[in-house]
């Protein structure tokens, strides 16, 4: 399986954007399509307010959250750790990379 940039994309997004953007940066339980129907792992995207900004492999997707995130089947999982910015700088000093912190997937991905 081809793993993503999911992390990362949306980290640099999140820091381009700067401190006063209000944006927050979401690791979340997903479910899967397509070709991984079925299987649940972890994904990051960005939450402007009620719009999702989903930047992963060179997508500059941008989606109503309560769309994204039925897809995505993220609240039926539950499992979902949202960050602002002075919060997902400290998480990346502490960590030393772009995530996922806390997210831990029932499928280990």
């Amino acid at each position: 399986m081809k793993l993503g940039d999911c992390y990362e994309a949306a980290f640099q997004y999140m820091l381009s954007e700067g401190p006063g953007s209000g944006l927050k940066l979401v690791h979340a339980e997903v479910m899967g399509q397509g070709p991984l129907a079925g299987v649940s792992y972890g994904h990051a995207f960005v939450l402007d307010g009620d719009t999702v900004i989903d930047k992963s492999n060179g997508r500059n997707l941008r989606m109503p959250a309560p769309v994204y995130y039925a897809l995505g089947r993220i609240e039926y999982l539950d499992n979902i750790y949202e960050y602002d910015y002075a919060e997902m700088l400290s998480r990346a000093v502490e960590y030393e990379h772009y995530g996922p912190w806390d997210l831990q997937t029932s499928t280990g991905l």
